[in-house]
């Protein structure tokens, strides 16, 4: 009797420690990658809309408000309209140093200027976007 092929429980063996093997070496990429970087970024961009807001006008429109508590900041005009709510997956914790309200003068200078920081807490990654206080300037760091 002549043997042409493999047997099932040879197959299912092999099949078996190949998706082993691939389920060991294949790096996981959750639902959460680049997540950090791009809530940075869009703090970033809201705090350069509202400086850009505020050197068109002579009193100051736009601010930024955090609530820490709840993981969230808004983005206000004429100090209680609510523009636009940002917030965070419970996996984050955010911060802000500055006292109060962010927002910006007709020159650009910050008011209440900070640093504002946001914590994976799973994995303890930390990116921070700090308001530099004499010029405005924005700058993330790692």
């Amino acid at each position: 009797m002549k043997n042409d092929g493999f047997t099932l429980i040879e197959i299912v063996t092999v099949f078996s420690l190949i998706a082993i093997i691939l389920a060991i070496s294949v790096p996981k990429i959750t639902t959460d990658f680049g997540y950090i970087d791009k809530k940075a970024e869009e703090f970033l961009a809201d705090v350069r809309f509202i400086q850009m807001e505020a050197m068109k006008y002579p009193t100051p429109r736009y601010q930024i408000t955090f609530n820490v508590i709840e993981r969230k900041y808004y983005m206000k005009v004429d100090e209680n309209k609510i523009v636009k709510t940002v917030s965070f997956k419970d996996r984050y914790m955010i911060d802000y140093t500055g006292m109060g309200a962010l927002y910006f003068n007709i020159e650009g200078t910050p008011v209440h200027p900070g640093t504002f920081s946001i914590t994976d807490t799973k994995t303890n990654e930390i990116k921070s976007v700090t308001i530099v206080p004499a010029t405005g300037r924005t700058i993330i760091l790692e």
